[in-house]
């Protein structure tokens, strides 16, 4: 009877050791995966997922913004990106800032001390921590893409070639298209790069014309000295 008493013991012992140490990692687990990223203001159609998210909605790391109107995301850490006509997906690895973009025009300000990857199409754009990173995206659903910075430098790698690209301020009206057989720099192709994007085709039909609906959004995404 004695001998069954302690093998009980023990055993209860390591069922409530077991139980503590897995529900302590699936706390923590649960915690990193419900991790807020930011939040919405926009005053059109926005879904995330697919449930439509008026201003103010909190995104959650690995939610799925889609945008049919201009669409402002303000991040914790101070960086914003604003979506036309766009969709794309938010994460984060660490203090990295992953956004995978799947279609539209995007425009960004990633702050100084922030890590950022975007994946667009087959390429993987990525820009360091040690400076401001502002400009525009534009991805069509072949996966081309037009992309101009005004500050800040981005490496882009074509994943399936391993072939890489540096992306910098270049002249204005300036842009580098990916994605088109060729890489193409500093061409310029409009006056403005948001017609730069329309232009090379890159965009789904009628963002251009978006363009002047974003004005007031966009002001937002310029830095201090854009202002």
């Amino acid at each position: 009877m004695v001998y069954r008493s302690v093998c009980t013991r023990v055993l209860a012992l390591v069922v409530c050791l077991l139980t503590i140490a897995f529900g302590t990692q699936y706390s923590a687990a649960e915690t990193v995966a419900a991790s807020p990223l930011g939040t919405i203001v926009t005053q059109g159609s926005v879904f995330v997922g697919n449930a439509s998210a008026p201003t103010g909605t909190t995104i959650f790391a690995g939610d799925k913004v889609t945008s049919s109107q201009p669409t402002l995301i303000n991040f914790g850490s101070g960086s914003r990106i604003e979506m036309t006509k766009a969709a794309a997906t938010f994460s984060r690895n660490g203090k990295l800032l992953v956004v995978n973009a799947d279609q539209g025009l995007i425009r960004f300000n990633f702050v100084k001390g922030e890590s950022v990857q975007i994946n667009a199409g087959k390429f993987r754009i990525t820009g360091t921590s040690e400076s401001n990173h502002i400009g525009e995206l534009g991805l069509n659903t072949k996966g081309q893409l037009v992309m101009t910075v005004t500050e800040g430098v981005f490496t882009a790698l074509n994943t399936e070639t391993g072939e890489q690209t540096q992306v910098a301020p270049a002249a204005k009206n300036a842009a580098v298209v990916l994605g088109s057989g060729t890489t193409q720099a500093g061409a310029a192709v409009g006056a403005s790069t948001s017609a730069a994007v329309s232009a090379a085709g890159v965009v789904a039909a009628g963002a251009a014309s978006a363009v002047g609906t974003i004005v007031g959004v966009s002001e937002a995404v310029q830095s201090p000295e854009q202002k």
